[in-house]
């Protein structure tokens, strides 16, 4: 299921629950006046049907959300993501023809590796161990730089989704 969905379905789900619980505490409280009010204790039963208020909260949270979902999912039909297409640039020549690609951006994983003072194509059991060692000393609780946690975590981050990409099933 999309992660775009999932929130509306939720809040339907929710809507329907709270709905359901509402007319079944409605019904309860309804059967129990009509018995009452059978027995002659008409005041219980009189009582009974003040109480209607508690199964109408219910029921009135559930319409919010389900309108809520509804909304939601009306909003993801119309909206559409955006679509971001990289195209290469060209280097031209001094004649104004294209002469060749630009070369590509540095490489995030070695530029990772650098950064917590690893290898590239070190193991992953020797990049959680160097992480660890070196933690108390980057982390800002410990008395390390905002701006340096910051670059050992993004790097850490990366060599860690590099790695759950590059692990076999």
């Amino acid at each position: 299921m999309s992660a775009r969905i999932r929130p509306a379905l939720d809040s339907l789900l929710h809507g329907l629950i709270s709905l359901g619980l509402g007319a079944l505490l409605a019904a309860f409280i309804l059967v129990g006046a009509s018995q009452q009010g059978g027995q002659g204790n008409s005041q219980l039963a009189a009582d009974s049907l003040r109480m209607l208020w508690s199964p109408a909260i219910f029921a009135g949270v559930g319409v919010l959300l389900i309108a809520n979902g509804l909304l939601r999912g009306l909003w993801l039909l119309l909206s559409r993501p955006r679509r971001v297409t990289i195209r290469p640039v060209l280097v031209r020549s001094s004649s104004g023809r294209p002469a060749a690609i630009a070369p590509p951006p540095p490489d995030a994983y070695r530029r990772a590796c650098a950064e917590l003072g690893l290898e590239p194509g070190s193991d992953w059991a020797l990049v959680r161990s160097a992480w660890r060692r070196n933690l108390p000393q980057w982390h800002p609780d410990q008395g390390g730089a905002v701006d340096v946690w910051q670059r050992k975590l993004a790097a850490y981050t990366l060599l860690e989704a590099w790695q759950h990409f590059e692990a076999p099933p």
